[in-house]
């Protein structure tokens, strides 16, 4: 029998909104996990690699920073990243000491692929939804609280630009 006693009878934790917002979050996290293990990398790792991708040669720190990933996290995520082949590290071209990692080709093909997954799983989460319009409004509605939380929603602001970027 436990020996604590319940800490309000207005509220179940279970039943609450951010704990099925943690159990869905770890749930889907297992299933793309799953989905994108045989390529050799993490969740993590992929989401740096497509948004690496996307926004050009970046920092540690900028992704660090901007994705609001410990700095350790990331700088584990690009070690491995870059033992495999898919980023490669360069000198920022004004400030030297800075180094930013940009895709190889290898690389730009594991992202093809993992985006490719990450559509199929998309689809399947959306397909659990009921329809289309409560799709849109649940996105809207974790977005809303994102931002809420998270505070600006613009996009990330380099530490050390590249000229011509």
């Amino acid at each position: 029998m436990s020996t604590t006693s319940p800490i309000s009878a207005e509220f179940s934790w279970e039943e609450s909104l951010p704990y099925t917002l943690w159990r869905t979050q770890n749930a889907v996290h297992r299933f793309v996990q799953s989905e994108v293990e045989d390529l050799g990398v993490t969740v993590t790792q992929l989401g740096l690699a497509v948004h690496l991708h996307k926004l050009g040669p970046l920092s540690a720190s900028d992704m660090s920073r901007g994705f609001r990933i410990t700095p350790q996290s990331v700088a584990t995520a690009l070690a491995r990243l870059d033992r495999i082949g898919w980023v490669r590290r360069q000198p920022h071209p004004v400030h030297g000491r800075v180094v930013l990692y940009t895709m190889t080709d290898v690389g730009l093909r594991g992202v093809n692929e993992g985006t490719k997954r990450m559509a199929g799983v998309t689809a399947r989460v959306a397909g659990i939804v009921s329809d289309s319009d409560a799709e849109e409004a649940v996105v809207s509605e974790l977005r809303r609280i994102l931002h809420a939380l998270e505070g600006s929603s613009r996009p990330m602001e380099l530490l050390w630009p590249v000229q011509g970027r």
